[in-house]
């Protein structure tokens, strides 16, 4: 009866080639890039120590390209016996890399919603609070004979009017009414237009008050005039 040969398990495979090789495991772990606690754990076979089946797969067929060894056969042995040890399939999965982005935040999310419309409703007030504000005068006659004028107009009820420096407040839909006392001759009525942010604009306008004479030549009270034609606007910005 011949004798049979030896049996090898993994640990003395790698053993045995270690001591062929001349190397030791932490020369081993140079070669391979293999933690040497986890070479040590393979030869002292603490399996349940060791990380998934895939890892170690891997590991074995560095040690096997290092040592001169078949990479499969030491897969094999390490399989060999172990029914808590299955091949790795198409449900192994290695860890997750914990720099990998996870999922996000449900509150960063609602935040960066708010802040997008924030920003979106601020884009759209720009021309509001930067562009050229809305003033609507009323018409004007070029010549009264009262001495009270009564001027009407509508604008944006967020700017500030003023008339001749005297500031004029409209409701809350915009539209303003202001009497003024005119004196004979030409009034120069100068309307300042200031929005929140931004320059003042200014239209200005003038008005002849026609005042009433004692009676004219003939004894007869002058005859008085009143114009409702359109005049010239004059608008500056500052």
């Amino acid at each position: 009866m011949e004798p049979q040969e030896p049996q090898h398990n993994l640990s003395d495979l790698i053993v045995e080639a270690l001591k062929a090789k001349g190397v030791n495991l932490t020369r081993l772990s140079d070669l391979t890039d293999i933690p040497e606690h986890i070479l040590a754990t393979l030869v002292d076979e603490k399996y349940g120590d060791l990380p998934a089946a895939p890892y170690i797969h891997g590991y074995l067929l560095k040690i096997a390209q290092a040592l001169n060894l078949d990479g499969e056969q030491l897969w094999s042995e390490y399989l060999k016996d172990r029914s808590e040890i299955r091949r790795p399939g198409a449900g192994d999965v290695l860890p997750q890399n914990r720099f990998r982005s996870g999922k996000l935040n449900k509150k960063a999310i609602a935040i960066a919603a708010v802040v997008v419309l924030v920003f979106g409703y601020i884009i759209l007030r720009l021309p509001g609070l930067f562009g050229s504000p809305s003033f609507d005068l009323g018409p004007l006659p070029a010549t009264v004979s009262a001495p009270e004028l009564t001027v009407q107009g509508k604008m944006n009820p967020a700017d500030q009017l003023t008339l001749n420096g005297q500031s004029i407040y409209p409701d809350q839909s915009g539209a303003f009414s202001q009497k003024i006392v005119l004196q004979p001759g030409f009034n120069t009525l100068t309307f300042e237009i200031k929005k929140l942010v931004g320059q003042a604009y200014t239209v200005t306008k003038q008005v002849f008050y026609n005042a009433p004479s004692s009676t004219s030549a003939g004894g007869t009270p002058a005859r008085q005039t009143t114009s409702t034609e359109p005049i010239n606007t004059t608008s500056t910005t500052h």
